[in-house]
């Protein structure tokens, strides 16, 4: 039944009819992940999460990011994609953004986030 879930949000995530129903399923995808147990995602099911990431949209990347967090270690294989993308959004304007999201994945997956740039880059 969860896998199901998982697998029709992510769809619609992917190719939801409008911007915010794909931000809508990605919060929903947050939810999921946050009641299962990590074990229990397969892995093509996390390969499929891992590439939602390249979704262009922040707040849905955010929400991506948030997910693949909530599946801590599970989610290691997203480590290289989440690391790339930080390295894009990290100073983007705004007071939350994927990064946010992005270094809290990379810290709940067992990891330590590589530091800010933004400040020393006077953003």
């Amino acid at each position: 039944m969860f896998m199901k879930q998982l697998t029709e949000t992510m769809a619609k995530v992917k190719r939801g009819e409008t911007l915010m129903v794909q931000r809508d399923a990605a919060e929903h995808l947050a939810e999921l992940t946050r009641k299962i147990d990590p074990k229990k995602v397969n892995d093509k099911a996390l390969a499929d999460l891992v590439s939602l990431l390249d979704m262009p949209d922040e707040p849905t990347r955010f929400w991506v990011a948030a997910s693949l967090g909530n599946l801590g270690p599970r989610a290691r294989i997203a480590i290289p994609r989440l690391r790339k993308i930080l390295k894009e959004v990290d100073c983007l304007p705004g007071a939350v953004t994927s990064a946010d999201a992005i270094r809290h994945a990379l810290t709940r997956i067992g990891v330590r986030p590589p530091p800010s740039n933004c400040e020393r880059l006077g953003r």
